[in-house]
């Protein structure tokens, strides 16, 4: 792995601090403050955060259709590689289930009129591939959808080709960044970007193994929100369970748990995270592994597939603009 003086002194000092914070976890995990507790999370987040190059491969398993769990399950390939705000991501996605024919009339959000051809058949469009580019600029996001068509006798129809959309968002939208830091999330890190270090209070403790903690914060555009951490001292005060609720709610907008924590290239995360949301939502990270490398190639595929003349037919659907978003077909 090739870095330069100063990314390796970056790597250095923050190493250094992460091995003095994990000594002093040891010490004082009896007496420890909550400003300790956000120094841990702080530090953790160092290299996550810093111009170091980092990759990412993980999976997530929710459901196919947010709307219909009966459509079965959804498996998501993910890769991903950032350094601070500059992050590319490629993600593929493997339906664990063919398309089941719902009749017209179901009371599903899902299904209305306009889900059906003039032949009553079920039209259902599946994401096939998805990427994701976002710059301290702009956050441009393309994935690639297939048609297929469901007969009430459960024949399925797939269309020859894809269609593609690019959508396009300002550089403070927090919307598709989303799938970035919810895989934050549920490593285990990024908190410290969310909760309000001069407003975290200790609210109990549940048992001796655990310390929870409280928090207003933010998390995107969410402007003010109440975070609840709940922080393992023996485990140098990693994130094993978080939630935070929105203004003026009364359950949590979602809920993570952590399990599996490894230590990698100074790095420590979790593996394995599970993800609800307050619908009921869910998603299950599997597998996460980060490393400090650049993935050039997936950097480079991800470029490749923003720079291409999109194939006519598609959209371009551009929130930058104020009010609702433009679509532009492409010809």
């Amino acid at each position: 792995m090739n870095i330069d003086k100063n990314l390796r002194i970056q790597i250095r000092n923050i190493l250094l601090a992460c091995s003095i914070m994990s000594c002093v976890s040891n010490c004082i995990a009896s007496d420890v403050t909550v400003k300790d507790v956000f120094g841990f999370i702080k530090n953790r987040d160092q290299i996550i955060k810093s111009e170091i190059s980092k990759t990412a491969t993980f999976k997530i398993l929710t459901i196919a259709n947010f709307f219909d769990p009966n459509q079965g399950f959804l498996l998501k390939d993910c890769a991903v590689t950032w350094r601070k705000n500059d992050v590319r991501m490629k993600i593929t996605y493997d339906y664990l289930k063919d398309p089941v024919y719902v009749p017209p009339g179901s009371k599903s959000y899902a299904y209305q009129p306009i889900s059906y051809d003039k032949d009553k058949r079920l039209i259902v469009w599946r994401t096939l591939e998805e990427y994701i580019m976002s710059t301290p600029e702009k956050t441009e996001v393309l994935d690639k959808t297939q048609l297929l068509y469901v007969s009430p006798k459960g024949d399925i129809k797939k269309s020859s080709g894809t269609h593609t959309t690019k959508h396009v968002f300002p550089a403070t939208s927090n919307v598709y960044k989303g799938d970035f830091k919810y895989f934050l999330l549920a490593a285990g890190l990024g908190f410290s970007d969310y909760i309000d270090a001069n407003n975290m209070n200790l609210i109990k403790m549940p048992n001796r193994d655990h310390i929870e903690i409280n928090s207003h914060g933010t998390f995107g555009k969410n402007t003010k929100v109440t975070w609840k951490l709940t922080v393992d001292p023996n485990a140098g005060y990693f994130v094993r369970e978080s939630s935070y609720t929105g203004e003026g709610l009364n359950r949590p907008s979602i809920k993570v748990s952590t399990s599996n924590i490894v230590k990698k290239d100074g790095l420590e995360y979790a593996r394995e995270g599970h993800m609800v949301f307050s619908n009921s939502f869910v998603m299950d990270y599997i597998g996460i592994d980060i490393s400090l490398r650049d993935n050039q190639e997936l950097r480079q595929e991800v470029n490749q597939h923003m720079a291409a003349p999109l194939p006519s037919g598609s959209d371009i659907i551009n929130f930058n603009n104020e009010g609702k978003p433009t679509r532009t077909p492409v010809k």
